[in-house]
């Protein structure tokens, strides 16, 4: 019900409590979206998806199907997440959080801002369901480091495309070079330092699709939380644990992820999918030795849209790299729909972060 890691920690003496599980059900507009679309929604010869529009695309998935894992890894790329959002919007400092733990206990902060937007797969704010002119990509999204200070200023630009065949954008401004550079989609395995996350670690697996095989390995209850009742939560100072937050117990689907390319980062990640939202409660992570390596686990919380109606958004997420010892702590906030326009998502940006503006 839990990662190994937690496991250990909890016959270490670490005690909570387990309360009744929230339930907060999807948008009315996405599951109308889902009724709407997904009756003609396919799987192409390499998994790529056919006929998409919006909304869940396998809301009825067999899960003994041989391609089930695959539905299953869709259905959880166009989970509902907002038209758009940015995180740490709903928390006063209106940057998310980030706290690196070493192996000894001490500790480091830092901030960064992150935008994103959906130009597919639109179901509240106009235009929906697609950006006209966009419709060859998916989502695009900005990341600003703010804090500290030898980092402050670095800004990632990058794009993900609907077709399999076509690389991710990927532009980095870096200050200390006064320049923005094109990276390779390699990149996304780079370490964030000083935390453990890398860029595919976001949101818990944020790969392309169909880079990757999968297999549905089951279904299983797992701890979770929908209900954070701190931003952040209380903690001991080196200690990523929560104090005084109960956790609940969720259904999941336990999806595994195998990449197609031999070089890729991480062999073999294993992701546990509540069934309700294809939301995250755990990832879980193996090297090339088949060692354990890395534990995430993530928390909700429920949160009002400007119309009042209730939903949940991305809380605190947690990942321990289990064979060194760090671990990073990454309290988000998300709010969403704001109605951020496509034009902000360009090389302008950029350029205004170069001159010295800032991404608010």
């Amino acid at each position: 019900m839990v990662g190994e890691n937690l496991l250990n920690r909890i016959m270490q003496g670490y005690t909570f409590k387990i309360k009744e599980p929230a339930r907060i059900e999807p948008l009315r507009e996405y599951d109308e979206a889902t009724e709407k679309y997904s009756g003609k929604v396919r799987l192409g010869p390499n998994g790529e998806l056919l006929n998409y529009v919006a909304g869940r695309p396998f809301p009825n998935f067999d899960r003994n199907d041989p391609q089930a894992g695959q539905k299953a890894a869709w259905n959880f790329y166009w989970r509902w997440v907002g038209d758009d959002y940015k995180n740490a919007g709903a928390l006063k400092e209106g940057k998310i959080i980030r706290y690196f733990l070493d192996r000894d206990g001490s500790e480091r902060r830092g901030d960064v801002i992150n935008i994103s937007i959906r130009a597919r797969n639109r179901v509240t704010v106009d235009p929906k369901p697609v950006i006209p002119g966009y419709e060859h990509i998916d989502w695009m999204q900005i990341i600003a480091d703010e804090y500290p200070r030898d980092s402050a200023g670095t800004t990632v630009l990058e794009m993900r495309y609907a077709s399999p065949r076509t690389e991710d954008d990927f532009y980095v401004y870096l200050p200390s070079l006064r320049r923005v550079r094109r990276v390779p989609p390699i990149q996304r395995c780079a370490t964030l330092a000083p935390g453990e996350f890398n860029y595919d670690d976001v949101n818990s697996f944020n790969g392309k699709i169909t880079d990757f095989k999968y297999r549905l390995l089951g279904e299983k209850k797992m701890l979770g939380n929908f209900a954070q009742g701190h931003l952040p939560y209380h903690r001991k100072t080196g200690d990523y644990l929560p104090l005084n937050e109960e956790w609940e117990i969720h259904d999941v689907y336990v999806l595994e992820i195998t990449p197609k390319n031999s070089e890729y980062c991480y062999p073999r990640k294993v992701l546990y999918l509540d069934k309700l939202h294809f939301e995250t409660l755990w990832t879980m992570i193996w090297d090339r030795q088949e060692r354990y390596w890395k534990e995430q686990f993530a928390f909700r919380y429920p949160f009002n849209l400007p119309d009042g109606r209730h939903i949940y958004s991305v809380g605190t997420v947690v990942i321990v790299n289990v064979q060194n010892g760090r671990s990073t702590l990454v309290t988000v906030g998300r709010n969403y729909n704001y109605g951020y326009r496509p034009s902000f998502f360009t090389h302008a940006t950029l350029q205004t972060v170069m001159r010295g503006g800032a991404i608010r």
